[in-house]
């Protein structure tokens, strides 16, 4: 993976440039995971998975692979951040 750094460049290029947004869309399947309820105690939710999109330009492309929304997701997308960055800045990449 790519250090904090490279991925706080990458955002920051991405946000200043406008060139690029990644963003989860809730899918209808869903997943059920323990969380805590209002009374403190723990309970079984249930989340929508998600697909990330990701515009560029006057493009926008849905993914077809299906996140939980958790790390697993925040990986896949500083991914595709430092991924377009360094696409587009070839001399960040030695």
């Amino acid at each position: 993976m790519s250090s904090y750094k490279t991925i706080e460049k990458a955002k920051s290029w991405a946000m200043s440039t406008n060139s690029l947004r990644v963003y989860p869309q809730c899918t209808v399947n869903t997943y059920t995971y323990r969380g805590v309820g209002a009374n403190g105690k723990s309970k079984t939710k249930t989340k929508s998975y998600v697909n990330l999109v990701i515009e560029t330009g006057n493009a926008r492309h849905v993914g077809k692979h299906e996140y939980e929304q958790g790390q697993q997701m925040t990986d896949k997308v500083n991914e595709i951040y430092v991924h377009y960055y360094l696409k587009s800045n070839p001399d960040e990449n030695s």
